[in-house]
This record gives structure tokens, sequence and C-alpha cells, in this order.
């Protein structure tokens, strides 16, 4: 399992971004008068992140790896802290909240967002240091928690206004339920990540399972979504 882990899981998750992607890029016609049109170019950002984002195995692959040993960036945490959490973060809180009826649930989420950018540029600024070493608790508080929120918010939403009658067939319905999902599979890990090393083959194992599984359903289901659901109405 180790062995088929660490040969195909970059492989795997790559394939499923890009799936969930080529779906978009194919259904881009009906979408693209809405904000899903948004949601589908950050399926290409995804896409672009995460392909940058391992520079450090591009790197050692080619035997170059010594170009950024020692450096700041010879781990990639400053790349996905700053490009994927904090880029979905505010993308998703902000996609989520757009469909809110309640004009106070979507204040709160619009000054979350404002405070987690403030924090996240203090942190760049004043201790910019922790952003290439490790995963930063306090920046990864208020992202699960935006996000949470954010979903959280749009389900109530839905039970004080009339558009629960068509959930089933809302996209934004089926965003709000797989991200709150994928948080919550995937968030347990995230206090286990000091002990994400070579040393404990065990637990990389277990995590690389999880994130794998829990990444594949998440992309399939974005996929999903995207062809079965139709285009609504937007303020």
């Amino acid at each position: 399992m180790r062995e088929f882990l660490f040969e195909y899981y970059t492989l795997l998750t790559k394939s499923f971004e890009i799936l969930a992607l080529v779906v978009g890029i194919i259904v881009y016609k009906k979408y693209k008068h809405t904000r899903i049109a948004y949601f589908i170019w950050f399926l290409g950002w995804i896409v672009f992140v995460e392909t940058i984002g391992n520079y450090p195995t591009y790197l050692k692959n080619f035997g170059l790896f010594h170009f950024i040993e020692g450096t700041l960036i010879e781990r990639n945490y400053w790349w996905f802290t700053l490009f994927w959490t904090s880029a979905s973060t505010i993308f998703y809180s902000w996609l989520l909240s757009k469909q809110y009826v309640s004009v106070s649930l979507r204040r709160i989420i619009k000054y979350g967002s404002y405070l987690y950018i403030l924090v996240l540029l203090l942190t760049v600024i004043l201790d910019h240091k922790s952003l290439f070493h490790s995963v930063i608790s306090h920046l990864r508080v208020l992202n699960v928690s935006l996000i949470i929120l954010s979903s959280i918010f749009y389900f109530f939403d839905l039970l004080i206004s009339d558009k629960l009658l068509n959930a089933s067939s809302s996209i934004y319905f089926y965003i709000a339920c797989i991200i709150l999902i994928w948080w919550l599979v995937t968030l347990p890990l995230a206090f286990f990540e000091p002990y994400f090393n070579q040393a404990d083959w065990g637990f990389i194992t277990i995590k690389w399972t999880v994130m794998l599984t829990a990444n594949i359903l998440m992309y399939s289901a974005f996929a999903f979504a995207l062809v079965w659901c139709e285009p609504e109405p937007e303020k």
C-alpha cells in the first residue's frame, strides 16, 4: 500500500483535478453568465497551484534540488499556504455568501474574510519565516472556521428561504456539502502534521490514503455537480 501511494498519489490526485477542470470547460457555456464560471476558473487555478507546488519533487528528480536546499523555499509550505489554503478560503466563502438571502449572514462572512486577510498579512510581515517551515496553526484555525461557517450559514439560509425546495438541483448546495465534508474529514490530519516525516511511515500511509480518497471523491463530485445541475438566477 505504501509503495502504491508513493508511486501514484500525485498522479491520481492530479488526474481527478484535471477531470473536474475538463468537465468544467465542457459545460462552461452553460454557466458562463453565472458565478459558477468563476468556480470553473478556480478549478483551473487549483491545477496550476498543485502543479507548481510540486517544485521540490521536480528539482529532486532532475538532480537540481541543491539550488534551493537550505533556502527558505526548500519546502513548499509557503506556496500552499498563500495560493491554495488562503485562496480557497477567500474564494469559497465569497462564492457561498453570495447565495445568502440574509444580509446579516453575508456581512459576517465578509468581515470574517477581511479578518483572515489581515491576519495573513500580519503573519507575512511579522513572522514570515514560519510561513516557510510549517503549517501555521492560527491561519489554519481561521481558514477552517471561515470555510465551515460559510457552509453552515449556507444551509441555515436555505432553511429560512424558499430555495430549500430546489436545493437538490442547486450546484451551490453540492459545493457547500462537498467542501464541508472534505474539511471535516481531512481536518484531524492537520493536528498530526508534526509527525508527517519519514520516521513514521504508518502515519504517512494513513494520511495519504485519507487525502487521496477525499480528493478523488471531492473532484469527482464537482464534476458530477457541474453536469447534473442547471444555472440558477443570480442577484
